[in-house]
C-alpha cells in the first residue's frame, strides 16, 4: 500500500513537470522598458561585471552573456541619450566586434581573438562609463 502511494506521488510530480505551462513561463510584468530609470539601474550593474575589468584578456571567452546584456541596452541608450550618438555607436561597434570574432566560443583563441576580444571588452567598459555619466544627469522619467 505504501509503495502504491509513493508511486502515485512520483507519477503526479512527473506529470506536473510535463505540463504545458509552468509558473515563470510567462512574464506577467510590464516587460523591458527603455525609460531612464531602468537604464540608470542596468548600466551601473553592467559596469560591475568582471568582464570589463583588468582580466578581460583572460576572461573574454566567458563574457558572451555580458556582451549580450550590453547589446540589449543599445536601442534604449540611443533613444534616451540622443546627444551621445557617438558614444553609443562606438559601444555598438565594440559589441559587434566581440560577436563577429566569436569571442565567447574561443576555446583555443587565436592571436587575433586574444587581442581583439580584450580590446572590444575594454571599449565596451569605457563607453559604459561615459554613458552612465550622461544617464546620471537625466531626470528619472521620460
Amino acid at each position: 500500500m505504501l509503495r502504491r502511494i509513493v508511486l502515485v506521488g512520483v507519477a503526479l510530480v512527473l506529470l506536473a513537470g510535463c505540463a504545458d505551462t509552468q509558473p515563470g513561463d510567462r512574464n506577467t510584468g510590464p516587460g523591458y522598458t527603455n525609460n531612464v530609470s531602468d537604464l540608470q539601474i542596468k548600466v551601473p550593474a553592467l559596469k560591475g561585471d568582471p568582464c570589463r575589468g583588468s582580466r578581460a584578456d583572460q576572461l573574454f571567452a566567458n563574457c558572451g552573456r555580458y556582451v549580450t546584456e550590453v547589446a540589449n541596452t543599445i536601442g534604449a541608450l540611443r533613444a534616451d541619450l540622443p546627444a551621445q550618438t557617438g558614444e553609443v555607436t562606438v559601444l555598438q561597434d565594440a559589441v559587434n566586434s566581440y560577436q563577429r570574432a566569436n569571442c565567447d566560443t574561443a576555446a583555443a583563441p587565436t592571436a587575433t581573438q586574444r587581442t581583439g576580444c580584450a580590446k572590444a571588452l575594454t571599449t565596451i567598459g569605457t563607453e559604459l562609463d561615459r554613458l552612465s555619466q550622461a544617464l546620471a544627469s537625466l531626470p528619472t522619467s521620460n
